[in-house]
This record gives C-alpha cells, sequence and structure tokens, in this order.
C-alpha cells in the first residue's frame, strides 16, 4: 500500500511539473501576407498622437485598437507590431492585477514582437527552418531592435511577476533564451531604451534565486549601468526604488529614488507617455505606503 501511494505521489509530482513548464504562441505563425488595401500612413500618424496623451487603461485600449486596425490592413507593419507588444505588456504591468490577466497581456506582447521581428526576411527564412527565436535572432538588425528589447522584456515580466517559485526553476530556459538576444542587442546598440538592457538583467538578478545566479549586488550594478546608460528616464530608478531597495532594506535610497521620479515630466523623451505615467503613479502609491507604516 505505502509502494503505492509512493507511486501515486510521485506520478501526480510529475503532472505538476509538466503542465507547470510554459510555451509561448509563435507569433510568426501567425503572420500574414496580405498586402494593404490603403495608405496606414494617416492611421500611424493618428495613432501615435493618441499616445502622446493616453495613460488610463481605457486610454491605452483605444491606443491598442488603433494599432490592431493598422495590423489588419498591413499585417506587416512593423511599427504596428511592436506597439501592440508595448502596450500590451504596460496592460500586464500597469493595469492587471491578477495573474490571468497579466499571463494573456505578456503572451499577446511576447507574440507581438516575434511577429515584428519576422518582417526580417533572413529571421524569417530561419524560423521557418525550425530554428528558436534565440538561435536566428543573429540574423535581426538595428531595424528590429525595439522588437527585441521588448520581447525579451516581456519575458522578463512574465518570468517574474506569473511564475512561482518551482515554475521559475523549470523554466530557467526563457531566461537563458532571453540572455542570448540581450547579447545581440549588446551588439547592436549597448544604450537601448535608455538602459533597457541593463535594467532587464536587473529584474532577472533579483527573480532568480541566488542557488541559480541570483544576486542582489550583481542588480545594484546593473540598475548603476542602466542610469548611466539613460540618466532621464524615470524607469530606470523607479525600477531601482520598486524592485531592488524595497527588497534590500534601502529605504533612504528607495525614497531618494521614488522622489526623483514624481519630479520628472512625464512627457519627455524615453519611454512613452503612459509608462512614464505608470512610474509615478506607482512611486506615488509606494510612498504613500512607506509613510503608512
Amino acid at each position: 500500500m505505502k509502494s503505492l501511494n509512493r507511486v501515486v505521489a510521485i506520478s501526480s509530482l510529475f503532472v505538476f511539473a509538466l503542465i507547470s513548464f510554459t510555451s509561448f504562441a509563435s507569433g510568426w505563425t501567425r503572420a500574414d501576407e496580405k498586402t494593404p488595401i490603403m495608405d496606414v500612413k494617416s492611421m500611424l500618424e493618428e495613432a501615435q498622437e493618441m499616445e502622446l496623451n493616453s495613460s488610463t487603461s481605457e486610454e491605452i485600449g483605444m491606443v491598442l485598437e488603433a494599432y490592431l486596425e493598422i495590423e489588419k490592413l498591413d499585417p506587416n507593419n512593423y511599427l504596428a507590431l511592436w506597439k501592440i507588444g508595448n502596450y500590451h505588456m504596460l496592460m500586464g504591468a500597469a493595469h492587471s492585477q491578477k495573474t490571468k490577466k497579466k499571463k494573456f497581456h505578456y503572451r499577446e506582447a511576447i507574440k507581438y514582437c516575434e511577429k515584428a521581428m519576422f518582417t526580417n526576411k533572413d529571421f524569417a527564412q530561419s524560423m521557418n527552418e525550425g530554428e528558436e527565436v534565440s538561435d536566428a535572432c543573429e540574423k535581426l538588425t538595428i531595424n528590429e531592435i525595439d522588437a527585441m528589447g521588448y520581447w525579451y522584456t516581456s519575458r522578463f515580466y512574465y518570468f517574474k511577476e506569473c511564475l512561482n517559485p518551482l515554475g521559475k526553476v523549470l523554466n530557467t530556459r526563457i531566461v537563458k533564451e532571453n540572455n542570448v538576444v540581450i547579447e545581440h542587442v549588446d551588439k547592436l546598440d549597448p544604450n537601448w531604451g535608455g538602459g533597457g538592457n541593463y535594467f532587464s538583467r536587473a529584474l532577472y538578478y533579483i527573480a532568480t534565486p541566488e542557488k541559480f545566479g541570483g544576486s542582489m549586488e550583481k542588480a545594484d550594478e546593473e540598475f548603476a549601468s542602466a542610469i548611466l546608460s539613460g540618466p532621464d528616464y524615470i524607469s530606470n530608478r523607479w525600477g531601482r526604488a520598486k524592485y531592488l531597495y524595497s527588497l534590500t532594506g534601502n529605504v533612504e535610497g528607495f525614497v531618494s529614488d521614488m522622489n526623483w521620479v514624481l519630479q520628472q515630466d512625464p512627457q519627455q523623451e524615453g519611454k512613452p507617455f503612459a509608462w512614464n505615467v505608470y512610474f509615478q503613479n506607482d512611486a506615488r502609491m509606494e510612498l504613500e505606503k512607506l509613510r503608512g507604516k
């Protein structure tokens, strides 16, 4: 009887492990070859104009719809595709509370960033021959850097926010594949996104258990590099306070970074307006929580 119970327990653990492995729908399998039936230039201009003052979930939803309409007419419009990915990532990070909803938005972000990468014919050929993104990414150029950057960032968000500790252990391949793409982005532009590579590596070191390579010290170094790369980017100091100082107990550094975030102009260049508003709203909330202790 004990042997039977042991077998059942082992079988249950094996099944749990299997369903814990994360897979993402391949964006490139959904890329169509339709020819645009109208000039989408004016639609792109309207969508970009909407971005300048959109910050609520409803407004961001409208921006997403605007870019999705462009995709319907021009399925290979690179700008529209990575923008859709970027705003799905924002919806997951800033406007979703439940894990199920976060998963949906991060998966959509990953899918659309892959579709944007697939507009590169050499990359597309490699993917059609069965290669993984991390293997084929060397075919991508500076022209696809935003798609690459937001692809791995969305996957890091998914890894950090949507997987439990066991899920992280079972899905370390996400991090390994991300690091390959990050290295390629480093070769093309090490300062992409005002320090986006450094920011994402910092998240990796924070989210990963120490015995698997995680390190608060290394995360601190990566955030310092991000700030050096993009000193005016609101995201860098917000991220250091939010994800690092809140864990290490550096209250002085936390308060200093969050106050700096609140003093910035959200309309500045760099991250889209909606992202900057999210960073500032979150900084305000985090400082209020600290004062309430």
